[in-house]
């Protein structure tokens, strides 16, 4: 059986492709689908600067996987519950991340796959790229990719696409932020690499605080993210990388980071 998720590791980032392309790679949020592990490795690796999410086959991710549907009938309530909750920690932990996450939308991202794309840093797709928040059409409702959705684009276009379970197209997902870049199919994953060596030449601290201050500072009112960017910047100037990065711009040369 093939492994569920594949790691290429190169000189200064990751790919991590999710490889289940007969089922259209469905939303691999159980540790027993393989990313979150592998997110996890690379997120402890000094020579990790950014990770790449691809999916194999002609779809990026497809979504829950739905071909048990019959066994999600007989769930109980707190079953529902207790899956739903690991879809939603699996989301929060792709959002808190500690690297840059790079999509390389191939494909379909269906439901929960688009929202795997949401929460990466840098969302590139080819012309083959389109979204759908597909859920009313069996049943269910866009919860928690709704939530983000509504955060990326706000909640008058939200309403839109997701109450109406459309197809977004590359082009519309470029106009929306959905994509920051459209890419030729052939040169997704070249290009992927060069945004992820870009992140590479950065201060890997400086990237960590910074997610993780927008991270917090989403959830905040703005006084309180306020003042924890005045706590978070005052912080920063004490770090190795900041007084590195001030030394070799004034000696004008490029910084060596410290792992």
């Amino acid at each position: 059986m093939p492994e569920p998720a594949l790691v290429e590791r190169h000189a200064h980032y990751a790919v991590v492709t999710l490889n289940r392309p007969e089922k259209r790679n469905p939303l691999p949020y159980r540790d027993e689908d393989g990313v979150r592990p592998a997110l996890e490795a690379l997120a402890r690796e000094d020579a990790i600067r950014a990770v790449v999410l691809a999916g194999s086959g002609k779809a990026f991710c497809s979504g829950l996987d739905l071909s048990g549907l019959k066994e999600l009938q007989a769930t109980s309530a707190a079953q529902n519950l207790a899956d739903s909750e690991a879809v939603c920690a699996f989301f929060e932990y792709l959002r808190a991340y500690p690297k840059p996450l790079i999509a390389a939308v191939n494909g379909p991202a269906v439901a929960g796959g688009a929202g795997l794309a949401l929460l990466c840093d840098v969302a590139l797709g080819s012309e083959h790229a389109r979204f759908s928040f597909s859920e009313v059409r069996i049943g269910f409702v866009p919860a928690m990719v709704g939530v983000y959705l509504t955060r990326a684009v706000g909640e008058r276009v939200a309403r839109e696409i997701l109450l109406s379970a459309r197809w977004v197209n590359a082009e519309e997902a470029k106009i929306l932020h959905l994509l920051h870049e459209l890419v030729d199919a052939e040169a997704l994953m070249s290009r992927a690499a060069e945004r992820a060596m870009q992140f590479a030449e950065l201060s890997p601290e400086a990237l960590r605080r910074a997610k993780g201050m927008l991270a917090r500072g989403a959830e905040q009112p703005l006084p309180e993210a306020l003042r924890d960017a005045v706590k978070g910047n005052a912080e920063a100037r004490d770090t190795d990388d900041c007084k590195e990065g001030i030394r070799s711009f004034l000696e004008k040369r490029k910084p060596r980071w410290a792992p």
